[in-house]
């Protein structure tokens, strides 16, 4: 091979893992399942074809959180669910590995890459806002997203800015202004306190411990002295889930504690959400609101696979920012040593690792910055192929596992054995899934099999204490089962948790007059009223709109009750709802 041919091999070898950063981005920044089935298949395929004859490693923390993770299957509750959520893991294992043996020259073509992904990022916020409209991002529908390549990205442009050319520097401090300007945009406080921490760590790195404190007193002096309102908009205070995260990272906190060593299984922060959840009241409910993650990666992966997991990642962070220090290292180390303080930052406060593309750049870098591993070549090399193979099955697996779920979930709904064929598939997959669940619930009580659908509510109850969908459908349950009291203990349950529960406060107000009690049947009577008649906000979601359901035949039927009422007259006896 000529010395040209060569060069350029070596240069296509560099910026592979660039290239496959920028196809993760694009792919929808592999938030779904289409589009990590694509990059999977390309960079699994990629490794079968050129790289098969390579054997690569990991870190020591890494390797300890791979096994890790891979002994906490046993525990979870959800292991096929959390086989998934572990064949994500693995593949950005294998990206940090596969980064590990590039050369130095994969550096260049990665810095380019991540801070053309801010640039964009930028771009896009600035055009958006410029034109009214609210800054949505390059990946989803989340600003975040994109805002962590341009946290990363500044500090990276900031981190080359010394020792540079007249000309050189313009251009980086060109792109440091682009990107803040950006991030402005997006207004994104999560990628202003990455971008921030970046950089007083370069400043710690570079010139010492008491310039980086004084940088980070200046910008929070700075913060503390802008006007009232412009602070109110930076923190997003006029927003009243602004503050919501401190609740969910409260949730998280409760799921650690009851489960410090193992968690609650990976992918299952939903579940521990649900067992921890807050009431958060937006006019119309309390506990309306969920989410999958923790909205912080260390709480997140704290909560789901134990504290050891957290640790083994913080580990394998620091390992990698502190790697060097004091040696002289020159601005493309410091660079990615910046993208990966910002990347730590960001996901630290925020959601930003829910996009793979996001967390491949973070396990990118970390691969970039460890100690260079030369990949064992030759046809000889049969380790190397058999982790190879192995990582591809899983990853198919994974996959397979994933797509047949969603299938079963869609066909679970269709009426006749079909349907319950499908429902108990999926709930092999996710036996916990509260919308499955549901659904065996609601063919229970269609099928008036009371004692079924009671035993179903309860188990449910203890993975989703605060539904109160769920303890209607008991109080109905119990009642068609015989048991008024078990009913009307559901219905006042369901009330607790959301007192205009228009359809329970209905049902309540039914069994009471059933049971020959007037006056408490009048009492809740006036209170649904009231409640029907109260000025809310328009509901956003179904939850919200089922709770200002009310059936209007029961209570146009509960108005002619109350009419002819003198405390002792019953109403038919149809079964609350």
């Amino acid at each position: 091979m000529s010395s040209t041919a060569e060069k350029r091999a070596q240069d296509l070898r560099a910026a592979a893992p660039a290239v496959f950063l920028l196809l993760a981005a694009a792919l929808g920044g592999l938030r779904d399942l289409s589009g990590w089935a694509v990059f999977s298949a390309l960079f699994a395929g990629y490794l079968l074809a050129f790289e098969r004859n390579r054997s690569y490693s990991l870190t020591l923390p890494l390797g300890l959180l791979a096994a890790w993770l891979a002994a906490g299957l046993y525990f979870s509750p959800e292991p096929l669910n959390s086989f998934w959520h572990f064949s994500r893991y693995l593949l950005f294992m294998a990206f940090f590995a596969f980064a590990r043996t590039r050369g130095e020259e994969a550096g260049k073509f990665w810095a380019g890459a991540v801070t053309a992904l801010g640039c964009l990022a930028a771009a896009a916020a600035l055009c958006e806002r410029a034109l009214g409209a609210t800054p949505a991002g390059i990946i989803g529908a989340n600003p975040n997203y994109g805002a962590a390549f341009m946290a990363a990205g500044l500090a990276g442009a900031a981190a080359c800015l010394p020792g540079k050319s007249g000309k050189d520097r313009l251009a980086y401090g060109g792109i440091v202004l682009l990107l803040a300007a950006g991030i402005l945009a997006a207004n994104s406080r999560g990628a202003f306190l990455a971008a921030a921490a970046a950089v007083c760590f370069l400043l710690w790195l570079k010139k010492g411990l008491v310039p980086a404190l004084s940088l980070a007193g200046a910008l929070v002096l700075a913060a503390a002295l802008l006007p009232a309102e412009q602070l109110g908009w930076f923190l997003k205070l006029r927003d009243p889930r602004s503050l919501e995260r401190i609740g969910i990272w409260t949730s998280a906190l409760g799921g650690i504690t009851a489960q410090p060593v193992f968690g609650s299984g990976l992918g299952l922060f939903e579940r521990v959400f649900e067992l921890f959840k807050f009431p958060f009241y937006n006019g119309i409910s309390y506990y309306g609101h969920s989410t999958l993650h923790a909205h912080s990666e260390l709480l997140n992966l704290a909560a789901e696979a134990g504290l050891p997991a957290a640790a083994l990642l913080a580990w394998a962070w620091v390992a990698g920012v502190l790697r060097g220090k004091g040696a002289g290292a020159g601005p493309r180390d410091a660079a990615l040593k910046a993208f990966a303080v910002a990347l730590f930052a960001q996901a630290a406060v925020d959601i930003v690792f829910y996009s793979g593309a996001v967390q491949l750049c973070f396990f990118g870098t970390l691969g970039l910055l460890a100690p260079r591993a030369p990949a064992e070549e030759g046809a000889g090399n049969r380790r190397g192929r058999a982790w190879l193979y192995l990582f591809a099955a899983a990853l198919a697996a994974g996959l397979l596992l994933k797509r047949g779920f969603e299938r079963d979930s869609a066909c679970a709904s269709a009426p006749g054995a079909a349907g319950e064929a499908c429902l108990k598939k999926a709930l092999r997959f996710s036996p916990g899934d509260a919308g499955l669940r549901k659904s065996a619930l609601a063919a229970a009580l269609a099928s008036g099999n009371f004692t079924r659908a009671a035993a179903l509510a309860d188990d449910l109850a203890f993975i989703y204490p605060k539904d109160p969908f769920l303890a209607e459908a008991a109080a109905e349950a119990r009642y068609g089962g015989g048991d008024a009291a078990g009913a009307r203990a559901g219905l006042i349950r369901a009330l607790e948790l959301e007192p205009d529960f228009l359809s329970a406060r209905l049902g309540l107000a039914q069994l009471l007059a059933r049971e020959k009690n007037g006056k408490a049947a009048d009492a809740e009577f006036a209170k649904l009223d009231k409640a029907a008649q109260e000025r809310r906000p328009r509901p956003k979601t179904a939850y919200d709109s089922a709770l200002l359901y009310l059936p209007q035949a029961a209570h146009d039927e509960m108005k002619k009750w109350k009419k002819r009422s003198t405390g002792g007259t019953t109403v038919s006896t149809r079964k609350p709802r």
